[in-house]
């Protein structure tokens, strides 16, 4: 059942929850956007000019296996393609690519699934 939000006029806009994926029932999602950067100092060590370049996306899903396709079938150096936001900050487009796949089942829970891969704006 879908959760009901009630909110004051100044929270308007929050977001509740995560976006449906495939093979997945989401208990997080996160998305860390960053570039690498470089710096030129002068003779007395201030800094003059920064650059900031190669842009990526860390991105983290973890949750309960719901199938056998989508993010449940995620392999380490595989594209994969998601629902959630993977558009903001800076970044869009490009490609996922899983860097790592973590699944544990235990005698008295579901199986659960932990996915870590990069968005690579250019690919």
């Amino acid at each position: 059942m879908a959760a009901t939000t009630v909110t004051s006029s100044a929270a308007a806009s929050v977001v509740f929850g995560c976006s449906a994926e495939t093979g997945i029932l989401i208990n997080s999602f996160s998305r860390e956007v960053t570039r690498e950067k470089a710096e030129v100092t002068d003779n007395d060590g201030d800094v003059v000019a920064v650059s900031y370049y190669k842009p990526t996306a860390s991105i983290s899903i973890e949750g309960v296996v719901n199938g056998a396709t989508g993010v449940a079938a995620a392999a380490p150096g595989v594209a994969l393609s998601l629902n959630s936001t993977t558009n903001l900050h800076g970044i869009t487009g490009g490609s996922i690519i899983v860097d790592s796949v973590s699944r544990e089942e235990t005698s008295e829970g579901f199986a659960s699934i932990s996915v870590s891969a990069t968005q690579y704006p250019l690919l």
